[in-house]
């Protein structure tokens, strides 16, 4: 009986229902809403631009459709791995809320501190950038390397960056609409690539598909590394897991909308990759940077403008859905007091954590500004793996010490040890690869134990810190007009 009612407790501490309070986040996200933000983010742009990174490491035709499909079902799995423990723990804060209610707030912090610092910033940067530069190629001569339009990149960036931030703050129910849109644009370019790729392929032959195996690779690196560019090419969705308290119904909404997806999203890339191998050469795939732009050069010259505002469009999707799932895990961390209380406030209005938001936002801004994104978007598929090692140790930490605890959905265990294993191997693989840059990433993340012993956990702070700190809440609350959640 004394077992039962701590599982009880266990469970209603930490899974409260988010729409029985006016002053929490509202539950707005209904399936459709959760697959058009999981189509959208997942993989970003990655099909449009670097799958050739592929194709170089598998070798052929036929190599490269086995390595995607186990690559996807890889990521496929880990996906459902963190749907049992969001079912669990329906509120804000994915990975973040998962370890500190399991292992506790010092390893939450961790969590949070290396998912600003080496995804957050980084990511948001870089897709406003790539986004700005693909709709820069539409309406500018390709031939135009000139300081005035790198300024115009940067302009079209900021403008794209700061419309979506203020719509997020504001006009949440049109950002849900929008991101239907931009998730069509997506699926509207890679609708013209496959089909495009049918045509030529019903019309004329083909020299990848004339020998479908050659150029197989059989390295255990080259494979290592082929898997892993299919995991990351497929990256992205942990984000969404962050908008778990404003899902409705998440116990049956989030299972259902990680099946939809990962069925939709592996089928389509997989033919548009089988598409690209249809029109372009194997070694044009491998060496170019854009390759759905060369792909509408081969095929018919005036697609590429409107590629590239298809490609910039579904660019701009994936940050929108990136500005949702960040900034609510760093209000999730405020809210439970590892980030300043500020950042947890709310409007009353459109229940929108507005604080949250323009932080990750601003942090973007300075890494724009920096010149060090792509650099520090190396750190994302190190970060990204460790991560996911945390949640797969706390879902088996979870099922061991509290086996009778109610589950909304249970993920085959199998799955979890598999997981287990890859990330692993996986993180061993990157770090064996550039081993002093990563030491510099694990170094960067670490530098959270001593941020996280001065800022959260030394609790006898000089009382003038604690006087600005409670003078600058009270300024931003009325600046923004703004409530405690």
């Amino acid at each position: 009986m004394k077992r039962e009612k701590s599982l009880t407790t266990f469970a209603n501490t930490n899974v409260q229902d988010a729409g029985s309070s006016s002053t929490n986040l509202k539950r707005n996200l209904t399936l459709l809403n959760v697959v058009a933000l999981l189509v959208s983010i997942t993989g970003h742009v990655a099909v449009f631009m670097t799958p050739g990174l592929v194709v170089d490491m598998s070798g052929s035709v036929t190599s490269t459709v086995v390595f995607w499909l186990v690559g996807s079902f890889l990521v496929y799995s880990l996906a459902l791995c963190y749907t049992e423990l969001g079912t669990i723990f329906q509120n804000a804060g994915g990975p973040y809320l998962y370890i500190t209610v399991i292992f506790g707030h010092f390893y939450g912090f961790l969590v949070v501190w290396g998912y600003i610092i080496l995804i957050s910033g980084p990511f948001i940067a870089f897709a406003s950038q790539t986004a700005a530069l693909y709709i820069a190629k539409a309406i500018l001569d390709s031939s135009c390397n000139s300081y005035w339009h790198k300024i115009l990149v940067t302009l079209i960036a900021c403008w794209i960056l700061l419309g979506l931030s203020f719509m997020n703050c504001y006009c949440l129910k049109v950002v849900v609409l929008l991101q239907n849109a931009l998730t069509a644009c997506k699926m509207f370019a890679i609708g013209i690539i496959i089909i495009s790729g049918v045509y030529v392929l019903s019309t004329r032959s083909t020299e990848n598909f004339s020998a479908p195996t050659e150029g197989s690779h059989v390295d255990p690196g080259r494979i290592s590394m082929a898997l892993t560019y299919v995991i990351f090419s497929n990256g992205g969705w942990q984000a969404v897991t962050t908008l778990t308290e404003e899902v409705k119904n998440p116990a049956r909404t989030l299972p259902r909308g990680i099946h939809v997806t990962f069925t939709v999203i592996s089928v389509l890339f997989l033919m548009t990759y089988l598409s690209y191998m249809v029109v372009l050469d194997k070694t044009v795939v491998m060496h170019s940077k854009a390759v759905a732009l060369t792909f509408c050069e081969h095929v018919w010259a005036p697609l590429v403008p409107v590629m590239s505002i298809l490609v910039a469009l579904a660019c701009v999707g994936a940050l929108n859905t990136g500005i949702m799932g960040h900034s609510r895990m760093v209000f999730a961390a405020a809210r439970k007091g590892d980030l300043p209380c500020m950042l947890s406030t709310l409007h009353p209005k459109y229940k929108t954590p507005v604080l949250a938001i323009w932080t990750v936002v601003l942090y973007g801004f300075v890494m724009m500004f920096s010149g060090g994104v792509q650099r520090l978007m190396q750190f994302i598929g190190l970060y990204s793996l460790i991560l996911g090692l945390k949640v797969i140790v706390a879902l088996l930490y979870l099922r061991y010490t509290k086996p009778d605890l109610h589950r909304p959905y249970k993920v085959p265990l199998l799955f979890p040890m598999l997981q287990a294993v890859v990330s692993i191997a996986l993180l061993l693989l990157i770090i064996y690869q550039e081993p002093a840059w990563m030491l510099f990433g694990v170094l960067i993340y670490l530098l959270g134990i001593p941020v996280y012993l001065l800022g959260v956990s030394w609790r006898q702070k000089p009382k003038i810190v604690l006087l600005f700190t409670g003078h600058l809440t009270s300024f931003l609350q009325k600046l923004f007009q703004l409530v405690p959640s």
